[in-house]
């Protein structure tokens, strides 16, 4: 996925690492609970097998998102835990950051703050795609990926941005527009679009 500076002003990296030793698993269910038919009109209820458009994804419910909530040493937290660093998504077995602190502040001395924004950066010509980026001071995708490794971040240090196939597994498109479409039991600090924020940054390429 080419990334384009332009955009370092609208996405913020809030959740969107894991380690690079977890492989993606099923995929989830995507929530959507709507079936439409060739013309956009939506049925009060989905077509049952042998009637016309039925095999449209809301057709179906398989995978059932299901999240644990992790401790800074990875260890696995009863559902309603008040705090977690961590997400694991028992589907996909990717670990995920949670962000802190939204109040409408940024803080670049804890990397975690849920109103810091970067610009996309990579030095490394193997995975930029022929585009580094914009460096910053603090401020960019490498720096950040390079404080939750060198910090060990919840004894792990093989932080890597998603792709955006592993970012897509995250929404819940049953939550309507303009969300966050995710599961803020779980991933708390999650901005939608309604908070300014309209992408994030994703791995330039989708290797998954």
């Amino acid at each position: 996925m080419q990334k384009y500076n332009w955009l370092a002003i609208l996405v913020a990296m809030l959740f969107c690492l894991f380690p690079s030793m977890c492989f993606a698993g099923a995929v989830p269910d995507t929530g959507q609970t709507s079936c439409y038919n060739d013309v956009g009109y939506m049925f009060g209820t989905c077509p049952s097998p042998g009637e016309d458009f039925y095999g449209q994804d809301a057709c179906y419910d398989i995978n059932t998102p299901s999240y644990t909530k992790l401790d800074a040493t990875g260890n696995a937290l009863p559902d309603d835990a008040s705090s977690w660093v961590m997400v694991r998504d028992n589907i996909t077995g990717l670990i995920w950051e949670i962000k802190q602190d939204m109040d409408g502040s940024p803080n670049y001395v804890n990397p975690h703050d849920a109103d810091n924004t970067y610009t996309w950066y990579d030095s490394n010509p193997a995975t930029n795609g022929g585009n580094a980026g914009t460096p910053g001071d603090g401020t960019d995708t490498e720096d950040f990926i390079n404080a939750l490794n060198a910090a060990n971040f919840g004894g792990h240090d093989g932080w890597r941005l998603p792709t955006v196939k592993e970012l897509s597994y995250l929404v819940d498109s049953s939550i309507s527009y303009p969300g966050p479409t995710i599961n803020t039991l779980f991933f708390p600090n999650s901005a939608g679009v309604a908070m300014g924020v309209h992408s994030y940054w994703s791995a330039v390429h989708d290797e998954s």
